[in-house]
């Protein structure tokens, strides 16, 4: 496999990870009842009644996070530079959380789904749901949190400043953070379109060469020749 095959397989796996991890979560707020008190026996019942959906959501996070390594690679592979350090970074938090990710979806979308599969009873399901401060749970939710919330905006400013992104491209990418978690379909969907806007730029600066890197305004064209 040549080195123009693996940046492209990097790029796409770069779109494809935060897609599939956005409408994944989109399908987890479809499910989900609204609400501020939510218990585990509400999420339990509404699995029941949405199955397949809660399946699909828990599939689409298993295989984000497979994309999101692949693609998180191939940005540390290509930082040079001005900017490399605060790239690597943010692209290893991201990484992290991604692999953090795999034992989140297995603890959540599996754990309901189990209770709801076997018919538990709800004093039953609150019990089980209280053992959720296991310890290694809580490393794992910690690293997830760490880093797909505050990986992408470390990441992201790091290219900023390597110039291979657009400022509005790390706008997106807190944005995308925030609404993560922010409660709500709207928020869910939102939450597309701003990892679109953010992970798309950093995609296509896997397939330009280092002086190809946007300028955000006519001002800034002559930065592109910069070594």
């Amino acid at each position: 496999m040549d080195t123009s095959t693996r940046t492209r397989i990097a790029a796409a796996s770069l779109v494809l990870g935060p897609l599939l991890f956005t409408v994944g979560d989109v399908l987890r707020r479809l499910v989900e009842p609204s609400g501020s008190n939510l218990s585990g026996t509400d999420i339990v019942t509404a699995i029941g009644q949405h199955g397949p959906t809660w399946l699909a959501a828990g599939l689409l996070a298993l295989a984000a996070a497979f994309f999101f390594v692949v693609g998180v690679t191939g940005l540390i592979a290509t930082a040079s530079g001005r900017g490399a350090r605060l790239t690597t970074v943010g692209a290893v938090m991201v990484g992290v959380g991604a692999i953090a990710s795999v034992g989140h979806a297995m603890g959540y979308y599996f754990f309901y789904a189990a209770l709801s599969t076997a018919h538990t009873p709800g004093p039953e399901i609150d019990a089980l749901d209280g053992a959720g401060s296991y310890p290694m749970i809580v490393v794992v939710i910690l690293l997830f949190i760490v880093g797909l919330v505050l990986g992408p905006i470390v990441l992201f400013l790091g290219l900023r400043r390597a110039r291979r992104v657009p400022i509005w491209a790390v706008v997106a990418a807190v944005a995308f953070a925030v609404l993560g978690n922010t409660s709500g379909v709207g928020a869910g969907i939102l939450g597309i379109v701003a990892a679109m806007a953010a992970f798309v730029p950093a995609a296509r600066s896997l397939t330009r060469a280092p002086t190809e890197a946007p300028a955000d305004s006519i001002a800034e064209a002559p930065l592109r020749q910069e070594v």
